[in-house]
């Protein structure tokens, strides 16, 4: 290791859980770990030393000066300054070995006692897959605009994106067409801790399969930086000029209101100012029995729609040697896993506390004619103690659940060993809590059957993974 004027030559010894590359400094006595985004294992780089904290630096890449043999020349000019991709200059099939192997190490012991790890799921088209992006604007103290994704470690700082690989074509064009509208205009960014200016984010999903489009500009609920009737006009007219007249009657646009007062939660109201109130989308199975879904401004949807059809269809798999009559899908949201297992369960039950993710559930059972699938809004424990005094002792062969990532609370798991199903379906995007909450049901009396990890996000550290439990 060589040093000069804070430049350090480093040999990158492996990945932090966000991806960035960790290194080693010794300074006198001291070892520090160094983080430093944009490298991969193997490179011998020359990085900038940033600030310490207690025992770790933060790097900067300045110049990779022998690549490592995991590395590719990344696609994105942004890599590796923004925030959105992490991995894009490590080839994709070690981005999967790196991935499989994070899976392992969580589930070593489980694995030891008898539960088989699947190979990870890639993800066939690894660029383009996102259906849905969030867009934020910014300025700093000059006066100068950024919209775009947050740095990687840049403390809520704002690149401006001139391309997204990641996502479609046209979140693109949109994105710069918005940009420009915003220069024309007198409109300021918001500053969160002032609670001054407008324009907050902007957001843009596409249904994949449909080709159905929203675009929603998320503004101030402070009235004294409402938007004016004009400004909203112009932004609408803006956004269409991108699209053909056939399409501009498939292009959902939205305003939404994000009001903040302390002491309150926060509080969005929505206005559709141009074309559906919704988009659709369509998941497709191997089984032919495919669904289609409504999706609102606010809806919850897998952000991969390609790669949400493989995670399901193998949960399915996963699922079919047992017969299962009843199942539970706990936590909802819109629906999407209850509607799934409606295909091989003859009854399923949907509980949901937020009655506007309900609407939403109730409304993909009518669009897909499913019956046999019930949804209810409300809190789970009282719902299934009604549930089980109206059908004398309700009987669940299985239970699914796809949590947040902090993974399942004390109350959650206390409610699923007192419902105490013959399986459980449990679906993570943070594998690492779904590791700490399988060992307490693992105490409960659970016995983890299967693992099966899915590369749902493409040159990022995040992993997607199916866990089956069985009652033992």
């Amino acid at each position: 290791m060589q040093s000069d004027n804070n430049k350090i030559e480093m040999d990158i010894e492996s990945l932090s859980s966000d991806g960035k590359g960790i290194s080693h400094y010794r300074k006198g006595e001291n070892v520090y770990k160094v983080e430093i985004a944009g490298t991969v294992p193997g490179d011998h780089v020359l990085v900038q030393l940033g600030k310490r904290r207690r025992s770790s630096y933060k790097g900067y890449l300045e110049t990779v000066l022998k690549p490592s043999e995991k590395r590719v020349p990344p696609e994105c000019v942004h890599v590796p300054v923004c925030g959105g991709c992490a991995l894009q200059q490590m080839a994709y099939e070690e981005q999967l070995k790196r991935k499989q192997k994070d899976i392992e190490t969580l589930f070593a012991s489980h694995i030891q006692e008898g539960a088989i790890l699947h190979p990870i799921l890639a993800c066939p088209e690894p660029m383009r897959y996102r259906n849905k992006m969030e867009f934020s604007f910014s300025q700093n103290k000059e006066g100068e605009q950024f919209l775009g994704l947050m740095m990687g470690g840049g403390r809520g700082k704002v690149l401006s994106l001139s391309q997204c690989l990641i996502s479609p074509t046209w979140f693109e064009t949109v994105l710069l067409g918005v940009k420009n509208w915003w220069k024309e205009s007198s409109l300021q960014a918001y500053h969160h801790a002032k609670d001054l200016g407008s324009l907050r984010t902007l957001t843009l999903r596409e249904g994949r399969r449909t080709k159905d489009k929203m675009v929603i500009l998320t503004v101030s609920g402070n009235p004294e930086f409402a938007l004016k009737k004009e400004q909203i006009d112009s932004f609408v007219k803006t956004v269409l000029t991108f699209f053909s007249e056939e399409e501009k009657k498939r292009v959902s646009i939205f305003l939404r209101v994000q009001q903040i007062q302390k002491g309150s939660p926060t509080q969005f109201f929505e206005w559709n100012v141009h074309g559906p109130d919704h988009i659709q989308e369509i998941l497709e199975f191997p089984n032919g029995k495919n669904l289609q879904f409504k999706i609102s401004p606010s809806s919850f949807f897998q952000p991969n729609t390609f790669q949400a059809e493989r995670l399901y269809a193998k949960a399915l798999d996963m699922l079919s040697p047992y017969s299962i009559k009843t199942a539970l899908d706990l936590y909802c949201g819109t629906g999407t896993i209850a509607l799934v297992l409606s295909s091989i369960a003859a009854s399923v039950i949907g509980i949901e506390i937020n009655p506007y993710a309900i609407f939403d559930a109730e409304s993909n059972r009518t669009f897909n004619n499913i019956s046999g699938v019930n949804f209810f809004c409300g809190d789970v424990g009282k719902v299934l103690e009604k549930q089980r005094q109206e059908t004398n002792n309700l009987k669940i062969d299985l239970v699914a659940v796809d949590p947040p990532r902090s993974g399942l609370d004390e109350r959650a798991i206390a409610e699923i060993v007192a419902i105490s199903p013959t399986l459980l379906l449990y679906i993570s995007c943070n594998p690492k809590t779904q590791a700490e909450n399988i060992s307490q049901l693992k105490n409960a009396g659970y016995f983890l059957e299967q693992i099966q990890p899915v590369d749902q996000f493409p040159h990022t550290a995040h992993v997607e993974n199916i866990a089956l439990l069985k009652k033992v």
